[in-house]
């Protein structure tokens, strides 16, 4: 079986934009995401980074909604990261892992982790580099699938469609699995919200 960064690296790194244009499930379901996670973002003029920030198609919408033009991102597919350099040029893009940020300490005002986690075999170590490289007060926006029964049946039929995902997906976040995992990792939960029919949660945690 290939490992998870070659699984990911198998995934176009124009998967999201193509989706977003060409496919109304995944234009409403990024849509719908993007919308929500836009609604908590405040402005900031310091540092922010992407973890999972794949070519960059959201970071560039986080961007719009907030002031700092200091923006890194990271991701395991070395093609979706060299497309971000060219959308984001300005920016600071890398290939790495999320288990070992390549940042110093304390360094960024906000973290964002969207539809990550459930890729990554360790939750809890992302989440505590996350804490780590996250200025005191700084903000952490998490979100994962649920994986409700709804979740379970889209996914499956999603993976007959698009069979690269069959195997990206190593953890389950059901129930208050995602809060324990945050608290764990070192943060404090300021709010939480589920969407798309309760097949998607978000968190919004402080350092």
């Amino acid at each position: 079986m290939k490992t998870l960064i070659e699984i990911h690296e198998d995934v176009s790194a124009e998967h999201y934009d193509r989706g977003i244009k060409k496919n109304l499930f995944q234009k409403y379901w990024h849509g719908r995401r993007f919308s929500e996670v836009l609604k908590l973002l405040k402005s900031t003029n310091g540092p922010i980074l992407d973890v999972g920030c794949h070519s960059g198609t959201f970071t560039e919408k986080i961007l719009k909604k907030i002031n700092s033009r200091k923006v890194y991102g990271i991701d395991v597919s070395p093609s979706a990261i060299s497309l971000a350099k060219k959308r984001l040029p300005y920016g600071n893009f890398q290939v790495a892992d999320a288990v070992s940020l390549p940042f110093k300490n304390n360094f960024f005002d906000l973290v964002v982790c969207l539809e990550v986690l459930e890729h990554v075999d360790d939750p809890v170590k992302v989440i505590s580099e996350i804490s780590r490289v996250l200025k005191k007060g700084g903000s952490a926006v998490i979100l994962v699938p649920t994986d409700n029964n709804l979740f379970r049946i889209v996914w499956l039929l999603w993976t007959l469609y698009y069979p690269v995902w069959r195997h990206a997906h190593v953890q389950s976040f059901r129930k208050s699995s995602l809060e324990k995992a945050i608290v764990k990792g070192g943060l404090k939960i300021d709010k939480v919200k589920l969407f798309n029919l309760r097949m998607l949660k978000l968190i919004v945690a402080h350092k």
